[in-house]
This record gives C-alpha cells, structure tokens and sequence, in this order.
C-alpha cells in the first residue's frame, strides 16, 4: 500500500493487476452491458464500497446485540 500526499492530503493507493474469472467476471460484464458501472476498475471500487456497508452493519448490529445483552443482565 503507497500513501501519497497530493494537495495537502493523505491517499491511500493500491494497485491491483489480476484476471477475473468466472460469476464475478461475468458480473462485471453484465453490469457494464446494463451501464451499472463506467468501467471494470468503476465495477470493482463499487463492489468493495458496498461490501464495506454491508460490514459496517455487521459490526453494528453486533455492537447492539451485545450492548441489549449487557443492559440485559
């Protein structure tokens, strides 16, 4: 991971060069065919933001169940 400082400001930038096979390949093409996504790379820094959502509920919805446990007792 490079950090890169820009204006002023930190970065955090990863490049990744690998081949994509399979159902998630074909995703991707799909949703470019549907104009979901602009490009590959557009398609995959989506991917991963929802996937960072969906674990940010994770942990809070795992936060709740052990604060509601703990009040409990």
């Amino acid at each position: 991971m490079k950090v890169s400082k820009e204006n002023n400001r930190s970065e955090y930038r990863i490049r990744i060069n690998t081949l994509i096979v399979g159902e998630p390949a074909h995703w991707l093409g799909e949703w470019k065919q549907r104009g979901i996504i602009t490009s590959y790379s557009d398609g995959i820094i989506q991917a991963l933001k929802l996937y960072n959502e969906k674990q940010v509920e994770q942990d809070l919805k795992k936060a709740q169940i052990t604060t509601l446990s703990t009040y409990e007792q």
